[in-house]
């Protein structure tokens, strides 16, 4: 019984300051990471090097993202601490502002591994190397290790910027806020922020 109070008293709170350090840290280094980038495409948009715009044209497209979310509130839920992982958004260009996709991915929790399957629908506002958008992006986050119990929906709208280097290719870069819920599941917030590369076919 004691060493059960220990556990419960002592171990358990420093085992989730050590969860918090980690998470904190894998921040820095994806701020790091996109301050890199933002750095390379800044000298790939030099006035005497003009980028081609990403194409308007119907058709195809693919955007490939890493993300990051960072938990808000209180982290005693399960799943509820931060994630890391790669996404993949397979997607038809209606016209030069809107596109709508589905997608999948690897989302790497504190407590485990989610597998997100969603729907992504995008809003391209300028026709410029520079151009904001806006996504409104819902779907299921599958539990491998419990399936019918751990299953989750979601939603994640967000928004950015994307960065035109040729017809075919651009990177993009946004924050966003993810929030996820079950049936039987406490809803779980994220402040999340996300980097990729789109790839028009």
């Amino acid at each position: 019984m004691c060493y059960k109070n220990v556990e419960i008293y002592i171990l358990k709170p420093i085992k989730r300051i050590k969860n918090r350090k980690i998470m904190m840290k894998k921040t820095v280094l994806v701020s790091a990471v996109v301050l890199i980038t933002l750095s390379s495409f800044g000298q790939l948009v030099r006035p005497n090097r003009p980028v081609k715009l990403l194409s308007d044209d119907a058709g195809y497209i693919t955007i490939n993202e890493f993300r990051v979310g960072y938990g808000l509130g209180g982290h005693s839920t399960p799943y509820s601490m931060g994630y890391v992982g790669i996404t993949s958004l397979h997607a038809y260009q209606v016209n030069e502002t809107f596109l709508v996709g589905a997608g999948t991915g690897l989302l790497f929790y504190n407590d485990g591994l989610l597998v997100p399957l969603y729907i992504d629908m995008r809003l391209r506002f300028l026709q410029k190397t520079v151009s904001p958008y806006a996504s409104a992006e819902g779907g299921l986050l599958l539990n491998p290790s419990d399936f019918n119990a751990g299953t989750r929906m979601y939603i994640n709208p967000s928004g950015g910027v994307i960065l035109s280097i040729s017809r075919n290719f651009a990177a993009n870069i946004g924050l966003g806020l993810h929030m996820q819920m079950g049936p039987n599941i406490s809803r779980a917030s994220f402040f999340n922020g996300k980097i990729g590369v789109t790839y028009k076919f």
